[in-house]
C-alpha cells in the first residue's frame, strides 16, 4: 500500500482497485481481500494496516537489531574503525561508520568532520539500509551525551594514555579509563569486550565487565594472555611474523604481518596492533577468515594516519599524532624507515594543558633531526 498524500482517509470495500481521494490523487491499493486498511475509518470496516506493516518490518522472533561494533581508547580508534569497516564491506555488508573523518555509509560520506559522538552514531543507527554499524566513540561525545545505543556486540578499548587531562573534569588517567569503560560495559550478553593486554589501564577494567573478555597483544608471551588462555579464554596476538587467534590450548594463524601493508612490514607497531584489533573484532562476529585476510591485505585508504607520499627526493609522512604516545609511535616508525634525516613539522592541540604540550615538544626534540613548529588557527 503506497500512500504519498498525507491525511487521506481511504474509504473503500473494493480492494485492488484505484481509489480517488478527496484531493484528486489516485492511489493504488494493492492488497489482498481481508487486509485491514484503517482502525477508525469514517465509513466501512476497520482494518489494521499498521499492525501488518509492523509484522512485516519485524517478523516473529526478530529484534530488528544489527551488529554494533564500538571503538574507544586514546590512539588508533580511527584506523581500527576504518579497517573493520573495510573488512565487513568486502564480506558484502552495507556498513555505517562514524569517525573523526566523517559519517560514511559504505563509501558515501554523509557528513565531513569529527563525528564521534552519539548524534553521529544515531545517523548510522537510524538508517534502514545499514547492516553493520562501526562506531568510533570518543571521550568528548561520551561526556556530553553518552552513547547512542543501549548495547553493542563488540566493545573495544585500544589503549589509555595521556590525553585530554585537565579537560571536562578529567584530572588523571584513572578518570579517563573510567569514562572509556562505558563502551565495554555496554557489551550485550553473548557479545565480546576486546581489551589491550599490553596496557595496564585497560586490563584493570576487566573486573567491571559482564560480557566475554577477549584480549589482544603484540606479544605471544604476555602474562595476561597466557593466564587467560590457561583458563580457556580467547586471545589474539603476534608470533613469528603471524597474527594468531587462540582459545585454551588451540591456536590458528590469521594472516602474515608482511601481508598487511599498513604495518610497513612490521615497522609500524601501532598499526600492527590496529590490525590485530580489527582481525579480532571481525573474527569474534564470525566474519570468514578469507575476508579478514583480504581486508587487512588490501586496506589502503587511511588518510592522515601514517600516510606516506613521495615528493621529489623526499618521503613525506602525514600523521594525526596529537598526544605524547602518538608522537612516540610516529617517531619510532619513521626512524625504522632508515631515512638519512628526519625533519618534523609539528603542532599540538591548543586546548591541552601546557605541561602536555611541553612534553610533546620534548619528545619531538629528541626524535627529529630538525624541527619546524607551526601554530594552527583553532
Amino acid at each position: 500500500i503506497g500512500l504519498d498524500v498525507a491525511g487521506i482517509d481511504l474509504v473503500t470495500e473494493d480492494i485492488g482497485k484505484p481509489v480517488r481521494s478527496g484531493q484528486g490523487a489516485v492511489i493504488e491499493v494493492n492488497a489482498a481481500p481481508g487486509i485491514r486498511m484503517h482502525h477508525y475509518p469514517s465509513a466501512g470496516q476497520p482494518r489494521d494496516v499498521a499492525g501488518r506493516i509492523i509484522d512485516y518490518l519485524f517478523p516473529a522472533g526478530e529484534t530488528g537489531r544489527i551488529p554494533i561494533i564500538a571503538i574507544t581508547g586514546t590512539n588508533g580508534k580511527t584506523t581500527v574503525t576504518r579497517m573493520i569497516s573495510h573488512i565487513w564491506r568486502l564480506a558484502g555488508y552495507r556498513v555505517g561508520m562514524t569517525s573523526t573523518d566523517g559519517i560514511y555509509i559504505n563509501d558515501k560520506c554523509l557528513i565531513k568532520g569529527d563525528t564521534t559522538g552519539p548524534d553521529s552514531a544515531k545517523v548510522v543507527l537510524t538508517d534502514p539500509t545499514v547492516e553493520v554499524a562501526v562506531l568510533e566513540t570518543a571521550r568528548g561525545g561520551i561526556m556530553r551525551g553518552g552513547l547512542a545505543f543501549d548495547q553493542c556486540d563488540v566493545g573495544i578499548v585500544t589503549n589509555i594514555t595521556e590525553d585530554h587531562i585537565g579537560q571536562d573534569g578529567i584530572e588523571s588517567l584513572e578518570d579517563l579509563a573510567y569514562i572509556k569503560a562505558l563502551v565495554p560495559e555496554t557489551v550485550r550478553a553473548g557479545g565480546v569486550a576486546l581489551l589491550n593486554a599490553d596496557d595496564p589501564w585497560v586490563t584493570a577494567l576487566a573486573p567491571r565487565l559482564k560480557g566475554e573478555i577477549v584480549y589482544f597483544s603484540l606479544e605471544s608471551g604476555n602474562v595476561i594472555v597466557k593466564r587467560h588462555l590457561g583458563l580457556g579464554g580467547k586471545a589474539f596476538f603476534v608470533k613469528n611474523g603471524l597474527i594468531y587467534v587462540a582459545g585454551g590450548a588451540w591456536a590458528r594463524s590469521i594472516v602474515k604481518v608482511a601481508d598487511v601493508p599498513a604495518t610497513l612490514g612490521g615497522i609500524a607497531q601501532h598499526n600492527l596492533q590496529n590490525a590485530v584489533i580489527a582481525a579480532a573484532a571481525c573474527y569474534c562476529l564470525n566474519v570468514p577468515l578469507g575476508y579478514i585476510r583480504q581486508g587487512l591485505s588490501t586496506f589502503a585508504q587511511n588518510p592522515g594516519r601514517l600516510t606516506l607520499l613521495e615528493v621529489g627526493d623526499f618521503r613525506v609522512c602525514v600523521d594525526y599524532g596529537h598526544n605524547p604516545a602518538g608522537y612516540q609511535a610516529l617517531i619510532k616508525t619513521v626512524r625504522g624507515l632508515k631515512a638519512d634525516r628526519v625533519v618534523g613539522v609539528i603542532a599540538a592541540p591548543g586546548d591541552r594543558r601546557n605541561d602536555v604540550i611541553t612534553n610533546i615538544g620534548r619528545i619531538a626534540g629528541q626524535g627529529f633531526d630538525f624541527l619546524y613548529i607551526k601554530e594552527d588557527g583553532d
